[in-house]
């Protein structure tokens, strides 16, 4: 009997008709067998012990060359380049990563020296002009004063107008290509009907990576199928192995590539699929190359069924991660996401066991994040001191509409950053032990409180049964433990000019920076200078979610910031009507809109204690409807679809009132209806902007596109080539 070495995973090939090895067998046999294995661990029970090939692949060897041996686990050396290739990958790999991290340095580095030196700026023109003698003027007339406020507003137009003409040809031109590669690689986004990428970059990372795979798989083979001892097959399955660690690592929640490259692990998630489907279509074709020959040869050894047994547990993790099951069954993801990567690793585990030191590096992933994330809940909620831990009080639940939900958990131990989030879960009302679901913070720690405000809206499964068990609108008894926080906190301090666009309860996410940059302007660590946030919402009594954390905001706004927060209502009989220019009052015609406190109209007529009607959205002749000019107006009956009545204000009590928000949250609100037009607004605070401008956007996958078409449109190169500022643009997609 002739057995020939074939290669990396004991895979043998077919005998050539003259072979000088025979003479060395201890048989006496002279016929010639072919075995099939795939590239999985080698059975010692399909051979006798005189059937071990030699250590260096030449034949075979006889009983009494067995005691320089292993008589129990023979060794197989095959081709080093097999076991090279999957080196070689992870090499590519790891400076990829590390090219990430300088950049991510580089860009920190410069938004700090950013921030530091605007506001180094600032302090130094704050102590000169207080070392200024003061010059005292005579009181000017209404008609002095909007001469004056013309004339400062043209003065700071020539000077930003100046200003940009001083940038450099070089500048101006990097600002250039740097608008042209973001419009291209991040804010393109391909037809949501195609199955992977999200957007250019998203497609030319795939490629890449595949290109790279692909060439390790199949560089050095001499033959696709089995054949020979540099075959493809054997090498797919190889480079299938090198990829686990790196596939459970980006899909991590406790990874450190995050806080390394500043990449949330939101958007690392789809490097996780984007690397799984390319193991997964190497996995198929190894295992398709190899079908023909095991399928001749009857070979159902252990490790082909172990073989089998991974490759459907790979598949199926495939078919259960769409997204349409994401959104819709999102527990039955992740149970069956659990039960199938175990079935997984253990299967490709016992399959070849001798790539262990690919398989083992994943399940350890695996294992340390599962645990971290479990201490990281018993810390957090105080668990191991069960007798102190109450419930009553440490969670509340207001049920504000009939579909949201607005959930405060105050937990001693729990620090969070702007723009993270938290996992909450409820054992009383979960349909398995580990549930648990993630969930933007709306608000910021401060100095006297550390809740932490989620706003929830009702779906189907954990949502639904957590809306089902509140006993009234609200509730303190059911437990909630929570667990974070994750997620990149994205400092946003160091733009001029920051736009936060927002829709439903994604205000949570854009509200949070805006919290924060407030806190930090007041502290004097900010350099933003304009903040506006543009919220969506259905009705207008919507705003109530959000107004406790708006009266916060507008607490001392610091003088030299500008703070606008412009309200859509879009669910009104006249949110798709357009709004002719003639309609608009007079100040907002020439831009005349007092952003802090009340509008002139309104303050005279408020003074006067006439009780008029200020709004109305389909009304008669005489009144034009929605009052855009002013930022302290609440809506009217057709703003939330006749469930108000009309507001009349006989005096500022009863306006400022309305929907929880206080006097000095009331000036910073603009209310208008339908959506809006992103391209304008951002053009407008681009145009306006002093120095590098930031949009972030969190809501549906509408308003997403809509927003990164809008900074396509503003910040184009021929615009940055005529000197408006840079934009970064940001956008939350948390989720599965």
């Amino acid at each position: 009997m002739v057995i020939h070495d074939d290669g990396p995973q004991g895979i043998f090939a077919l005998p050539s008709t003259t072979s000088t090895s025979t003479s060395t067998m201890t048989s006496s046999s002279s016929s010639t067998i072919n075995l099939y294995p795939t590239s999985t661990a080698f059975s010692l029970e399909s051979i006798s012990a005189g059937d071990i090939p030699d250590a260096g692949g030449r034949g075979t060897i006889d009983h009494s060359s067995l005691n320089s041996h292993n008589r129990t686990s023979p060794i197989f050396h095959s081709h080093r380049y097999h076991f090279r290739a999957s080196r070689y990958s992870w090499i590519w790999i790891l400076g990829s990563i590390l090219l990430l991290i300088i950049i991510h340095l580089f860009r920190t580095t410069k938004h700090r020296r950013r921030k530091r030196r605007v506001i180094n700026s600032t302090d130094s023109t704050t102590s000169t002009s207080t070392t200024t003698t003061t010059q005292y003027k005579a009181v000017n007339s209404v008609d002095d004063e909007d001469n004056g406020e013309e004339e400062e507003e043209e003065e700071s137009t020539i000077q930003r107008t100046e200003g940009r003409e001083r940038a450099g040809w070089w500048i101006r031109n990097i600002r250039a290509v740097g608008a042209g590669w973001r419009n291209t690689m991040y804010l393109r986004s391909f037809p949501t009907w195609l199955y992977m990428p999200e957007t250019v970059a998203d497609g030319l990372w795939t490629v890449v990576y595949c290109l790279v795979y692909g060439f390790f798989c199949v560089r050095k083979t001499d033959s696709w199928f089995p054949v020979t001892k540099n075959n493809a097959a054997n090498q797919l399955g190889v480079m299938s192995f090198s990829q686990l660690p790196i596939i459970l690592l980006l899909v991590s929640k406790n990874n450190p590539i995050s806080s390394l490259t500043g990449i949330t692990y939101q958007k690392l998630n789809y490097l996780h699929r984007a690397s799984s489907r390319a193991c997964l279509l190497t996995s198929w074709v190894h295992a398709l190359l190899w079908t023909p020959r095991v399928w001749e040869a009857g070979d159902t050894r252990p490790y082909l069924l172990w073989g089998i047994a991974a490759l459907t547990g790979f598949t199926m993790l495939w078919l259960t991660s769409f997204r349409i099951i994401r959104r819709v069954a999102y527990e039955f993801f992740i149970v069956s996401h659990i039960i199938f990567s175990i079935l997984y690793l253990v299967g490709a585990f016992f399959h070849w066991t001798r790539l262990h030191y690919w398989v083992w590096p994943a399940m350890i992933i695996w294992a340390i994040d599962r645990i971290i994330r479990g201490v990281r809940v018993i810390w957090t909620n105080n668990l191991l001191n069960p007798m102190k831990w109450k419930y009553s009080g440490d969670s509340k639940i207001e049920l504000l509409n009939h579909d949201v939900m607005r959930v405060t958990i105050r937990r001693g131990k729990f620090n969070w950053r702007a723009g993270q989030h938290g996992f909450i879960s409820a054992p009383s009302i979960s349909s398995s032990p580990h549930e648990s679901h993630p969930f933007s913070i709306a608000n910021i720690p401060t100095e006297t409180t550390n809740e932490a405000v989620f706003l929830i809206r009702v779906h189907s499964g954990f949502t639904k049964r957590l809306r089902l068990a509140l006993e009234s609108d609200v509730t303190t008894t059911l437990p909630l433990y929570l667990e974070g926080p994750y997620g990149y906190a994205h400092s946003l301090d160091s733009y001029a000019t920051v736009v936060l666009v927002a829709g439903g309860t994604g205000v949570t996410f854009t509200l949070g920076h805006f919290l924060q940059i407030l806190a930090n302007a007041r502290k004097g660590e900010s350099a933003v200078r304009h903040l506006h946030l543009i919220w969506h919402i259905r009705h207008a009594e919507d705003v109530e979610w959000i107004a406790p954390l708006l009266n916060q905001a507008a607490v001392d706004i610091p003088t030299e910031m500008d703070v606008i927060v412009d309200v859509f209502v879009t669910k009104t009989h006249a949110s798709d009507e357009p709004w002719p220019d003639e309609h608009l009052p007079h100040e907002q015609q020439h831009g005349h809109v007092n952003a802090r406190g009340l509008g002139d109209r309104l303050l005279a007529e408020v003074a006067s204690g006439g009780a008029r009607r200020m709004l109305q959205l389909r009304g008669s002749a005489e009144d034009n409807g929605w009052d855009e000019g002013c930022r302290t107006c609440a809506p009217s009956t057709p703003m939330t679809e006749s469930r108000d009545e009309t507001i009349f204000l006989p005096k500022q009590n009863a306006m400022v009132g309305r929907y929880g928000l206080t006097p000095e949250a009331w000036e910073i609100v603009r209310w208008r209806r339908g959506r809006a037009k992103l391209d304008e607004m951002i053009g407008e605070d681009a145009r306006e902007a002093e120095g590098p401008m930031n949009v972030s956007v969190c809501g549906p996958v509408q308003l997403l596109h809509a927003a990164k078409k809008a900074v396509r449109e503003v910040s184009t190169m021929k615009s940055s080539r005529e000197g408006l500022t840079s934009i970064d643009f940001f956008e939350e997609t948390l989720g599965a």
